[in-house]
């Protein structure tokens, strides 16, 4: 490894042959702690968008929100958003063009946002050429990303619009890369009120590594999107700091496929090693010879091609056989209905002998079905009957046990499932006009340490501890 920098923060940019450039604690950090800030270099809506506010990039869910720019007649917020500077440089390209976006008054994905954020690249390399810079020395793989069906899509539509429509001064191989060094470093840009959904790119954090079992977690503060780093375990000096790109309750074949096709990675770390994952055993499936519940699991992990095998008979699943029942499952998952709990909890019935408890797409459901109960609009916790109260309590426990294996300390996932599994207890009882137990409040109080770097979720749960 070759050190790059320090600057006073806890960790080091080093370069290392497999990880490339990579962040290594400078001493021990502890959980909760803040390990960096970040501003965005850029950030813009996906490749395919529901109609958002290009200045402050709020979702327009309902057409009586919309407000058309007066000058490049996309839709925003209000004048107020007109206005902003980062909507101005874009709106006089789009002006100057005579371009008149088709955005429909719906909330389906819409790819005529795909030109915002590379566009607003560009921008920088007349407005802000050190920035741009800095924006080009990001990895870009553009070479495994020429080779899908997206990107020859793109060069059939979005470098001739910016060269032919807008006019600019670039090129198909500079346009290609913007995009490819956006689709392998942009974090997904989230605000806990679920109003924004879009990606940013990160100078700096960007250089994290990937783990499977990671050791950070951020938020993105204001409407800056400022990224605050936390770390959500101990890190010891010299230890890699670490996110993830992947879902907790994915398994092994579907965290390393999607690492490899969005990423262009093979992700070697210790959870994809072990096929048991740590032994919650996320991937396996139930033995159907045995019937006893035996699992089986993947003789090689990192390949999918390697043979399954029961871990008490030695019955044998192929490789090829796993991979295809698992994009089944991927498929039905998708096609689910995630505002019925019934299609849920029929989906867990129906694959109970196959699926075991723990299996990744069992989760997964459970998941749903813990954001459903008390949260979806007809399933609120003061709408629920007291069965299906201790249906959510009962999921919130057995999800918070995974959590504690994949995911553990002050990451958002337990923090969310504690504030979840705490509002659940205080209903149930207060409908039956029992005291809060301590235990209850413990719940409280540890969502409120795991969530005391992020602004909206602290001041709503330190109003929940006054209250108590």
């Amino acid at each position: 490894m070759s050190q790059v920098c320090a600057n006073k923060l806890p960790f080091m940019v080093k370069r290392d042959e497999v990880l490339g450039r990579c962040i290594v604690a400078t001493r021990d950090i502890q959980p909760g702690e803040v390990i960096t800030e970040s501003l965005p270099l850029i950030v813009g809506p996906k490749m395919a968008s529901p109609p958002l506010c290009l200045g402050c990039h709020k979702k327009l869910a309902l057409a009586e929100l919309r407000y058309d720019c007066s000058k490049c007649f996309w839709p925003l917020c209000g004048q107020a958003c007109e206005n902003l500077p980062l909507h101005q440089a874009e709106c006089e390209i789009f002006a100057k063009a005579g371009y008149k976006p088709t955005v429909k008054n719906d909330n389906t994905k819409q790819t005529v946002y795909c030109s915002i954020a590379p566009l607003r690249a560009l921008l920088l390399k007349q407005n802000s050429p050190e920035e741009f810079k800095l924006l080009l020395d990001f990895q870009s793989h553009l070479e495994e990303h020429e080779k899908t069906q997206i990107y020859q899509v793109l060069k059939k539509s979005l470098v001739p619009f910016f060269t032919q429509v807008l006019k600019l001064d670039t090129n198909e191989r500079e346009i290609l890369t913007i995009c490819s060094i956006f689709d392998t470093n942009c974090f997904e840009v989230r605000d806990t009120q679920r109003l924004v959904n879009i990606r940013g790119l990160y100078p700096l954090i960007s250089f994290l590594s990937h783990n499977c079992k990671h050791n950070t977690k951020h938020c993105f503060i204001n409407d800056n999107f400022r990224l605050v780093l936390t770390a959500s375990t101990s890190i010891k000096e010299g230890e890699l700091i670490t996110t993830t790109y992947t879902q907790t309750l994915w398994g092994t074949l579907s965290r390393r496929s999607h690492l490899k096709m969005a990423k262009h990675f093979d992700c070697l770390c210790e959870r994809c090693t072990d096929p048991t994952e740590f032994g919650t055993y996320l991937s396996a499936v139930n033995c159907n010879v045995c019937g006893d519940g035996s699992k089986v699991t993947s003789c090689d992990p990192l390949n999918s091609e390697a043979n399954w095998h029961c871990e008490k008979c030695g019955f044998v699943i192929t490789g090829g056989d796993m991979v295809w029942g698992n994009e089944v499952l991927q498929k039905e998952l998708t096609y689910l209905d995630k505002k019925n709990p019934e299609s849920l909890e029929e989906f867990l019935e129906r694959y109970a002998e196959v699926l075991h408890p723990r299996n990744s797409y069992s989760l997964q459901v459970k998941y749903a079905l813990c954001q459903i109960y008390g949260n979806l609009d007809g399933f609120k916790l003061e709408e629920l009957s007291l069965k299906l109260i201790d249906r959510k309590i009962e999921l919130c426990k057995e999800l918070l046990e995974i959590a504690e294996v994949l995911e553990p300390g002050q990451s958002w996932f337990r923090g969310l499932l504690l504030y979840d599994l705490f509002e659940a207890l205080v209903t149930k009882d207060e409908r039956r006009g029992k005291e809060i137990e301590e235990e209850t409040k413990n719940y409280l109080m540890e969502a409120a340490e795991i969530f005391n770097s992020e602004p909206d979720m602290r001041d709503n749960i330190q109003q929940k501890l006054k209250n108590l």
